[in-house]
């Protein structure tokens, strides 16, 4: 289901790459029909028209199926958690997961920006990639911090607060360009990333993709950071130069984590197909 329009960031993760992977699309540009699903057939759902979806054509689907909701900062399944149930539903893969420990839910990435926003422009990442990823050893920033408190003043600004504390740190609260952006990451050890809107935040997959570690708050997503650099805090207020300065992560200088690969992620998906 990747077009012009909707293209994936292959080989990279985003939320418009699970689209294409999906034999069957229900989000705002398309609805199709499900008369012809077979075992195992990926569903994406939009995650903030599932309700519609629920409400109508998830009736109409006779097989067990995948189902995958994302491009969007709603968290899922909210309310409907009882669909976990349902004989139908295979497995639920979902970006800003609210369920914990389900045998039916696994959390996705919210991975790059897609390719159609003006910040996800896969062909300026992936020179930034080739350009700015700097050996661990040889970055001079501790902590990056570019954020806007704004979008969830309650976890970021403490974040920030704990930041503010630290010797060796960069925070950016000035607009810069993409490239200025990309090139600061690879210079930097860690990048802080608290969630914003959702759970999950761009920022951090591309301080992975940049060879920087996010520093993220335990969530729904923890499965995600298993092979994945990362340090994952119960609370902000852990925070702190000594902390990060103990880490040493210079193991994953040649290496891109899986979880932001686009194949891991279609045979991940495939494997339901199995009976």
């Amino acid at each position: 289901h990747a077009t012009a329009e909707r293209n994936s960031s292959y080989p990279f993760i985003s939320g418009d790459t699970f689209r294409a992977f999906a034999d069957y699309v229900f989000d705002e540009t398309k609805q199709d029909k499900f008369e012809s699903l077979k075992y195992g057939d990926i569903v994406f759902v939009k995650a903030d028209v599932f309700n519609k979806f629920f409400q109508g054509p998830y009736d109409s689907i006779k097989k067990p199926f995948v189902l995958v909701t994302h491009n969007s900062d709603f968290f899922s399944p909210r309310n409907f958690a009882d669909k976990l149930k349902d004989q139908k539903l295979i497995a639920w893969y979902a970006s800003n997961p609210d369920v914990r420990n389900h045998s039916k839910v696994f959390p996705i990435p919210i991975g790059l920006a897609n390719t159609r926003w003006e910040f996800g422009e896969l062909k300026r990442l992936t020179n930034g990639f080739k350009k700015y990823r700097k050996p661990w050893s040889n970055r001079t920033t501790l902590l990056y911090v570019n954020f806007s408190v704004r979008n969830n003043p309650g976890e970021r600004q403490a974040a920030l607060s704990q930041a503010q504390k630290f010797k060796n740190v960069a925070i950016v609260d000035k607009k810069i360009s993409y490239e200025t952006y990309l090139e600061q990451v690879g210079n930097a050890r860690f990048v802080l990333s608290p969630p914003g809107n959702g759970l999950d935040c761009h920022r951090t997959w591309e301080a992975i993709l940049m060879g920087a570690v996010p520093v993220v708050i335990s969530s729904g997503l923890d499965p995600l950071f298993k092979n994945a650099p990362s340090v994952i805090l119960k609370d902000w207020a852990h925070l702190n130069e000594k902390l990060l300065l103990s880490y040493k992560f210079s193991s994953y200088d040649n290496f891109v984590s899986p979880v932001l690969c686009a194949r891991y992620w279609f045979q991940r998906l495939l494997r339901h197909r199995e009976r």
